[in-house]
């Protein structure tokens, strides 16, 4: 099945994506570390909308922030623009772009939402995020990773460079799919073309399965045979979820089915993650 997933990927130079061969070596060898001594960084990755990617990166990180009680950035790297301005009442003066900027005064363009979470919301628009030079993410990364353990990356449906710039950095990349064939068969074509393609590495990918429902029927070796990445775990259906009331109703989205079957996806053990998928 083609879905020309090729159409979905759109950077100016590909050949300019920040990566050296000596960082390769060094991120396959320590693959729970991240190029940085202390953060760990986990990029939410799905090129289809509507499978709850975002709400899976929200809900990750207040999982790593409360439960965990690691101090937690949760970053948009949505240009369409994204959701975090509204979620999470952003002002304006404060955003990616301008973090991009002035990577050194980055912590005045984030945003204290709960105990050890700061969010940074991405950038206002895809021809700002086209004009982010070449390798001005890792720069700020370099910066961010000084003062925080865990770093949340919610990506667009659209991978541009700065995607891919992060996406290099991560330790872990999690792909969001619902429990539907076309849905699957997308992010398969997609992790395929990130690795044959971009050269990230195989490893750092896990396959979520978001949405399930009861009336689902697929089993695990149904998915193999579109599939050529194992599911790392599934998510049931949570009906009562609600990503819009985060900012009304943080306790009760910590009381959520949603965020106890998250939590259980990010069992942390020794910087690395454990999975939940039994047989």
């Amino acid at each position: 099945m083609n879905l020309e997933i090729q159409n979905t990927i759109t950077y100016k130079n590909f050949n300019d994506v920040c990566w050296n061969s000596a960082d390769y070596e060094n991120n396959k060898i320590h693959h729970n570390r991240n190029l940085y001594d202390k953060s760990v960084v986990i990029s939410v990755v799905s090129n289809k909308g509507g499978v709850g990617k975002t709400s899976f990166a929200i809900v990750s990180a207040m999982f790593m922030s409360q439960k965990m009680e690691k101090k937690t950035l949760l970053l948009e790297l949505d240009s369409s623009p994204g959701d975090f301005g509204v979620l999470f009442d952003i002002e304006e003066n404060k955003s990616l772009e301008l973090a991009i900027r002035f990577p050194e005064k980055y912590n005045e363009f984030v945003k204290n939402i709960h105990k050890n979470m700061d969010v940074l919301k991405g950038v206002s628009s895809p021809l700002m995020a086209e004009n982010i030079k070449k390798c001005s993410i890792n720069k700020l990364m370099n910066f961010i990773s000084k003062d925080y353990d865990c770093i949340i990356v919610d990506t667009q449906t659209i991978i541009n460079g700065p995607v891919l710039d992060v996406l290099k950095l991560s330790n872990e990349i999690l792909l969001i799919s619902d429990y539907s064939l076309a849905s699957i068969a997308r992010i398969s074509n997609l992790a395929d073309l990130l690795v044959n393609k971009f050269s990230i590495q195989e490893y750092k990918m896990k396959l979520i399965i978001n949405k399930k429902k009861f009336t689902d029927f697929f089993r695990i070796i149904d998915l193999t045979k579109i599939i050529k990445i194992p599911v790392y775990a599934f998510i049931k259906f949570d009906k009562s979820f609600n990503k819009n009331k985060l900012m009304f109703n943080k306790v009760n989205i910590l009381k959520s089915n949603f965020f106890r079957e998250v939590s259980r996806v990010l069992t942390v053990e020794s910087g690395g993650f454990k999975s939940n998928v039994k047989g």
